[in-house]
């Protein structure tokens, strides 16, 4: 719990002026959103839509950068406990190495919901606005098993490894596989940056490893595995299938190049996150887990999903 001295303190500098039985005016809240990684068009989705949805409402927002660190998402959420700020959101970029700034938030009673990815301690959090990773995943290998006849070579691009979405769409890809005849020959993070995935596949290919499938946890992995297949001249060898149906791999599915990829709500998510801490804030009831639905993708429904 807060000192005496910060709890008075912090009211002085952010309390509302409101009668007895009035709502909150949400223009007098200062909520921060911590997002993973700027550098991830996915995440950027996200933090778009905070962004849009606290204009919407007229809220004080700040967005933060975590930079794929653990470590500085931590640090992030103790700076804006200490500033008093309402409440928090966070895209946690790992399962559990954020666990002592959820702490922090619960101890000293600033509400955190996690977006598009789980903590550890998910218990000390307000509540989860996202999608199943494992639904995601199970979707994936689905789309796989049933467009390679059940059976097939694959390598596996891994997001950034100990992630809750990492984790968890490796468990639904292989329940999607469910009992094909497949070989997975290779598997490699590529922190769910396109450069790397490029150069990953790119290593496998010079090293003569023989694969027909890749599976990538996001499209940006899936995206720069694409070209360093392309650039090779092993598009007809090689298929390609992602997740999170950004815009250039839905260009990529209608043109027949990726195989296919699974929407996620990107929008739905951000703007439920904020609406949810809203809605707390000004002391209405929310759902723990607030979920936001995945869809597979391929050529007979892109055009939905297209930018």
């Amino acid at each position: 719990m807060r000192t005496l001295l910060s709890l008075a303190l912090a009211f002085v500098m952010v309390a509302p002026v409101a009668t007895a039985g009035e709502k909150r005016d949400p223009k007098t809240m200062r909520i921060g959103y911590i997002m993973t990684d700027r550098n991830d068009v996915f995440q950027n989705m996200i933090a778009d839509a905070v962004r849009a949805k606290a204009d919407e409402y007229g809220v004080q927002l700040v967005i933060l950068d975590g930079e794929d660190r653990a470590e500085k998402q931590v640090a992030q959420i103790e700076n804006l406990v200490a500033q008093f700020y309402d409440g928090i959101i966070l895209n946690p970029g790992s399962y559990e190495g954020v666990t002592n700034g959820v702490f922090t938030a619960h101890r000293e009673d600033v509400p955190l919901i996690t977006v598009n990815q789980v903590v550890s301690n998910q218990e000390l959090c307000l509540a989860y606005v996202g999608s199943d990773a494992v639904e995601s995943g199970r979707l994936q290998g689905e789309q796989i098993r049933q467009m390679t006849g059940g059976k097939g070579k694959l390598v596996v691009l891994h997001g950034s490894m100990g992630s809750e979405p990492e984790i968890n769409r490796k468990k639904g890809l292989m329940e999607g596989l469910g009992d094909g005849d497949y070989t997975i020959v290779a598997s490699n993070t590529a922190n769910w940056q396109r450069d790397q995935a490029m150069r990953v596949v790119e290593n496998w290919m010079q090293a003569g490893l023989d694969f027909e499938i890749v599976a990538a946890q996001n499209d940006n992995m899936a995206m720069g595995a694409l070209k360093a297949i392309e650039d090779a001249g092993n598009a007809d060898k090689i298929r390609v299938w992602g997740i999170d149906a950004i815009a250039d791999a839905c260009i990529a599915v209608k043109e027949g190049r990726l195989s296919g990829t699974v929407f996620q709500d990107a929008k739905g998510q951000g703007g439920a996150a904020m609406e949810a801490m809203v809605k707390h804030l000004q002391g209405e009831k929310i759902d723990e887990t607030i979920w936001i639905p995945y869809i597979a993708v391929d050529q007979s429904n892109v055009d939905k999903h297209m930018p």
